[in-house]
């Protein structure tokens, strides 16, 4: 067999065994990358499950200067997060205690000053895998004034 035969041989090979390699490579990082993809679906889906089934009410109750929540959904949560809205000296408060359904729970006005906060954002929060979730779709935003 002559040399120039044996040289396109080889290059077949080397070919054949580089297009095998690269297609091993994108087909792993296809696979990882469809895992990822559906994992964040996945824990996207329960984080909407949780939050549609939790429900709060809250209003300020200005003898006691705290702020009411009631949980009005199905499910427990497990904390609230205040967030003072208006100008500087607002702060956040968060109460990690459990509220059962129908219960309620009173918390610190977001404020130092209590002229300074207008409104106050109430965030419930919840547990997934873990992992403290607030859902915003379910926010309640208060007046601060009395």
């Amino acid at each position: 067999m002559n040399k120039k035969a044996q040289a396109a041989y080889v290059a077949y090979v080397l070919l054949i065994g580089l297009s095998v390699t690269l297609a091993v490579i994108v087909g792993r990082w296809s696979i990882e990358q469809a895992q990822k993809s559906s994992e964040n679906v996945l824990k996207r889906s329960l984080i909407e499950d949780k939050c549609e089934q939790i429900a709060i009410s809250g209003f300020l109750d200005c003898t006691k200067n705290k702020i009411n929540i009631t949980n009005r959904g199905n499910l427990i949560i497990d904390g609230i997060k205040a967030v003072g809205e208006g100008s500087e000296g607002c702060l956040t408060k968060e109460k990690k205690e459990k509220i059962n359904p129908g219960k309620s729970i009173l918390i610190d006005r977001p404020s130092q000053d209590l002229n300074k906060c207008n409104t106050a954002v109430i965030l419930p929060l919840t547990s997934i895998s873990e992992e403290e979730i607030g859902c915003t779709e379910k926010r309640v935003v208060l007046n601060l004034a009395c």
